[in-house]
């Protein structure tokens, strides 16, 4: 079906005073951008816009203002108390990208190079630089630890809940950016991967102000030159975050979108020479001077890493892609509980009725937030090569402004299948709480211990690509050290389920929306009690802390397999690593450079080193002691310590204090 759209937009109000209405659609909408001589402008404000309404319209305004301003403002604290108060913790994790690009900034402060990014002391060109540009910030501000690393992400996050609102009130309402907005603060998967050091959610931020200044100049409400421009300039921004989905994602939402709405005759009014101008102003220059100082970086992060990667190609060979009825299921609990309600958001749209009775600029920016959405997840559904969980974070705002405009409207029209999800959701999490309670009885007799790691399953390496693989490993002894997060989260679960039922049964509809949030607050808190109790197994923090305590200057420190298994422990310890028998390292390209310092090591080496008068540690990952030990000798090595499954052995004795 094609979709009308606003002709040319930027037409004078028929009546006076009509361009100042509220630009929140709480009510009236906003109207169409004018120019217009600021004097007449503010004249009518005073005499139309204020004498206008009656004293009782008046009053009922500056209410609603006060409720939305004060949902918003709720919404911000509990932001706040879920993404800045836990960001301290865990520390940071042995893996590809949370302690690992902690270095990249550390390192990008020590060199003052801000163009080529290093890690482990050779050249890291696989990723783009806005984030490390940030947490090089925080750290020059702050300091360096977890909290500052994951600020960025924080700061991120509480930009996107501000965003997505505005997104959701210019378009739709108050009430839809509010619920849009506690969506997206809410949503497990938002909290659990910004826990690490990835750069979703700022171009996930990107991606709803640029989408949001294009729809505002598509529809005219906003000057074309600020809406385009800005656009423009986001998407470039998105290049310097995430590379060139950053780029590829919106052109295709845009094209698609243009498309559908027969829009193409407007194509002067999008000012494509000019975006184009800024979009290159801002995403050129780092990528040029990258190539000039590191020769072959435009193939080694353009072809290498992106196009091969989702061919599946790439080399050193990346992450399988995760099965995809596993990808598309695990977005149910990313976005619990708000993915339940997707049937609504899915009927309404088909719903050709309804959709023709809504006003034209709603209209416009629901179809906008059907491509974004689609296209992101019919990319990463197509693509082979490498499909992680969270490569769909780019479509979960879109999401949330989806679900929450399709539950106000459902609320206001009574919709009956609310009350059929709301008594599915319930029963839902009434059984994952009794889960939680039943596990939590269970390991009541099981006695306790203060290392998670001596108590799970092991499983092969491969196994622990799925961000929830380690909640597989737990046993009935280990669920034991998890006991008062499960309690938290069971008592939330149970909450949640029992206040929102009755609430929907009342007919409160906002409360329902509160509770269900609130809930998820302290199911997220009691996901982060967890997950540090899951840090001695995912990070080397504890190991390096005591390695600290006796490390001289001149000593050497090994890690069997790739940096990856010991990232925290270089960024906890300030050293250099070797790299034993790590034959599929991310860093074997920067490494080739002349340059470049001698990282890998094979059995030979480690030997000699092991053979030499400086004094060698090897940290080994979980499960392979025993391959690691073949090659050294029985006399000459001896066990330091073992903190999370992983060990630590040393060429020489060694008194820990």
């Amino acid at each position: 079906m094609k979709y009308p759209i606003q002709q040319e937009g930027r037409e004078r109000s028929p009546t006076p005073g009509a361009g100042l209405k509220s630009e929140c659609r709480g009510d009236k909408g906003a109207a169409p951008y004018a120019r217009f001589n600021f004097a007449s402008t503010l004249l009518r404000a005073t005499t139309v816009g204020s004498l206008a309404r009656s004293p009782q319209q008046v009053r009922m305004r500056h209410a609603e203002l006060r409720r939305s301003g004060t949902g918003l403002l709720a919404i911000l604290v509990l932001a706040v108390a879920v993404y800045f108060v836990t960001a301290s913790s865990p520390a940071l994790m042995d893996d590809d990208v949370d302690a690992a690009h902690a270095l990249v900034a550390r390192t990008m402060l020590q060199k003052h190079d801000y163009v080529v990014m290093y890690m482990n002391g050779v050249r890291y060109l696989v990723r783009a630089p806005l984030h490390f540009w940030l947490i090089a910030a925080s750290y020059k501000v702050f300091g360096e630890n977890e909290f500052t690393t994951r600020l960025p992400s924080a700061l991120a996050v509480l930009a996107l809940v501000l965003a997505i609102y505005r997104f959701g009130c210019v378009f739709f309402s108050r009430r839809a950016g509010l619920y849009a907005a506690l969506v997206i603060a809410t949503s497990p998967g938002v909290f659990i991967f910004t826990r690490t050091v990835i750069s979703e959610p700022i171009y996930a931020l990107e991606f709803v102000i640029g989408f949001y200044l294009f729809l505002r100049a598509w529809t005219g409400t906003l000057h074309p030159r600020i809406g385009y421009w800005g656009a423009a300039g986001m998407f470039g921004l998105a290049v310097l975050t995430r590379g060139a989905i950053g780029v590829l994602f919106p052109l295709a939402v845009l094209v698609i979108f243009i498309s559908a709405t027969t829009g193409w005759h407007r194509w002067r009014e999008l000012k494509l020479v000019s975006s184009a101008l800024v979009f290159f102003a801002i995403a050129a220059p780092w990528h040029v001077l990258a190539e000039l100082r590191a020769p072959g970086f435009l193939w080694a992060y353009f072809v290498n890493d992106h196009l091969r990667r989702a061919l599946g190609t790439r080399w050193p060979p990346d992450y399988s892609a995760v099965p995809l009825w596993i990808w598309f299921g695990a977005h149910i609990i990313w976005l619990f509980p708000w993915s339940f309600f997707a049937p609504v958001a899915i009927r309404r749209f088909w719903s050709m009725q309804r959709r023709a009775q809504r006003p034209e600029q709603s209209s416009q920016a629901l179809l906008l937030l059907w491509i974004w959405a689609a296209v992101v997840l019919v990319f990463f559904s197509i693509e082979t090569g490498s499909r992680m969980e969270y490569y769909s974070f780019g479509a979960w705002p879109a999401i949330a402004l989806l679900l929450g405009q399709s539950l106000v409207s459902a609320e206001r029209e009574k919709d009956p299948w609310l009350q059929r999800i709301q008594n599915a959701l319930s029963v839902t999490a009434l059984a994952l709480a009794l889960l939680l309670g039943y596990f939590v009885w269970k390991s009541l007799s099981a006695p306790t211990a203060d290392d998670i790691s001596d108590l799970l399953k092991t499983h092969a390496s491969g196994y622990y690509r799925f961000a929830l693989a380690h909640a597989f490993d737990l046993t009935e002894q280990s669920f034991a050290i998890l006991r008062a997060p499960a309690v938290l989260a069971a008592l939330s679960l149970a909450a949640m389920a029992v206040a929102a039922q009755i609430l929907r049964k009342l007919g409160r509809a906002a409360a329902v929306t509160a509770a269900m949030a609130l809930a998820m607050i302290g199911f997220l808190l009691a996901a982060n009690l967890a997950f540090n109790k899951f840090e001695p197994l995912l990070s080397s923090r504890a190991l390096a802390l005591e390695l600290n305590k006796s490390l001289r200057e001149d000593d050497q420190i090994a890690v069997y397999g790739d940096f990856t298994a010991a990232a925290s422990l270089a960024f906890y310890t300030r050293r250099r690593l070797w790299l034993y028998d790590a034959p599929y390292s991310e860093l074997e390209y920067g490494s080739e450079f002349l340059d470049a310092p001698k990282i890998f090591i094979n059995e030979r080496d480690i030997r000699a080193l092991w053979r030499g008068r400086t004094r060698m540690f090897l940290i080994v990952p979980r499960g392979q002691q025993a391959s690691a030990m073949a090659s050294l000798p029985a006399t000459s090595t001896w066990f330091i310590a073992k903190v999370g499954g992983k060990a630590l052995y040393a060429n020489q004795p060694v008194a820990m204090p």
